[in-house]
């Protein structure tokens, strides 16, 4: 009897860690496996029961936060930060005058008009060539070249 409950547990725990990921129902797992072979020994359920409990804490404690590392790193993404942009590094002329961003201004860029704006110290006035910087959604950062 105790063999079918170590394995239904061991079952259970498969399901919910291919719906969870969360890698706490494997190490259950883990404890039920090793409760489940002491069950094929004819071991006592007590001590069963004690080995699974101190295999499942064991192995929770000192395993998954290393599993959760190495399965779980994701890369930050800096929603703030520029995105990167097939514009980066083009050259246009400024058609009106561009400055910081209480200020933008448009640029042309390969026949297409963009709303711009600089760091720059002081104005773009139009006529005058520039580079992309970088850009934040359609609006461009430029500086004169």
């Amino acid at each position: 009897m105790a063999i079918l409950f170590w394995l239904a547990i061991l079952l259970v725990c498969i399901v919910a860690e291919i719906h969870t990921q969360a890698f706490v129902a494997l190490f259950i797992g883990v404890g039920s496996i090793v409760a489940f072979f002491l069950a094929l020994a004819s071991v006592p359920f007590a001590v069963e029961a004690v080995v699974f409990v101190v295999v499942t804490a064991v192995t929770l404690a000192s395993l998954r936060p290393t599993v959760m590392r190495r399965f779980e790193h994701k890369p930050v993404v800096n929603l703030a930060a520029p995105a990167p942009s097939s514009l980066a590094n083009m050259t246009g002329f400024v058609e009106d005058a561009v400055g910081d961003e209480g200020h933008p201004g448009r640029v042309k860029i390969k026949g297409e008009s963009w709303r711009a704006v600089t760091d720059w110290p002081s104005p773009i006035v139009p006529g005058v060539q520039i580079k992309v910087k970088k850009a934040y959604g359609t609006t461009l950062w430029v500086e004169p070249i």
